[in-house]
């Protein structure tokens, strides 16, 4: 019996981290983002938190790579260069109001704004117009602070990419390249500090197919939607996650 558990543990976990991978490929296919968003939370339940971080940071590495190369025509590059330059001074300040407060709250206090913001969103339906340079300053900026003090840098610019009137392939397009390059200078400073382990990849190896899969249904599905139908799967997800961001810091596992 004893025997028998221990060959099947290591078999359901590995079936867990294809079912978990595949699903969150599919929905950053689909939308351009939410593949760590989905998967850190539940890989948490049989994976240790240092393995999660960079297992997810390669994982996320293939599915923007896949994606900006698919849509590399539809990048907005001066948008994508303008946030970067002005994410960089926002991560220190980030890290010193972590110091000052703890990052339940913070994470807590965007989930809170993810909510509201696209609650108006969908409520309202404000007229799409192009956001100008100021707009676009605040959103690396507060990107760089989210960065900074929680590791989700991420929203800011979903919420500001959404808003836009741009095509759907423009949003995506954007997204894919920005977090391709978020990710890929994660994995640097990971594997600068030794984190890149072989167990990381040892995770990750059995996890590249089905994440091959959920990438490809997704772009799949998205080719057959709406620019319309896209921004508001865009904003249901970006609300969704909002919540989900509160509940995982009041209830933690």
């Amino acid at each position: 019996m004893f025997k028998l558990l221990t060959y099947m543990l290591p078999m359901f976990e590995t079936l867990s981290l294809i079912l978990i991978v595949t699903v969150a490929g599919f929905v950053q296919g689909l939308t351009g983002f939410g593949f760590g968003l989905i998967a850190l939370p539940l890989l948490g339940f049989f994976i240790p938190f240092k393995t999660i971080i960079p297992l997810v940071l390669l994982l996320g590495l293939i599915i923007n790579a896949t994606l900006s190369v698919q849509l590399r025509k539809s990048v907005h590059l001066a948008t994508i260069s303008t946030l970067f330059l002005i994410t960089l001074p926002g991560i220190p300040i980030g890290a010193y109001i972590l110091k000052q407060t703890s990052a339940e709250v913070l994470s807590i206090i965007l989930g809170i704004i993810m909510i509201a913001f696209t609650s108006y969103q969908l409520l309202a339906k404000p007229t799409q117009k192009v956001l100008g340079l100021p707009i676009t300053l605040a959103t690396g900026f507060t990107s760089g602070i989210l960065a900074g003090s929680i590791g989700v840098g991420g929203p800011p610019v979903i919420i500001y990419s959404a808003i836009q009137p741009w095509s759907k392939n423009e949003v995506k397009g954007t997204l894919a390249l920005y977090f391709l390059i978020s990710s890929l200078l994660a994995i640097l400073s990971q594997a600068y500090a030794g984190l890149i382990t072989k167990e990381v990849i040892e995770y990750t190896l059995p996890a590249i197919p089905g994440l091959c899969l959920g990438i490809f249904c997704g772009i799949y599905a998205f080719k057959r939607i709406s620019d319309n139908g896209y921004k508001k799967l865009a904003i249901l997800l970006v609300f969704f996650l909002g919540w989900m961001m509160i509940a995982k810091n009041i209830f933690p596992l």
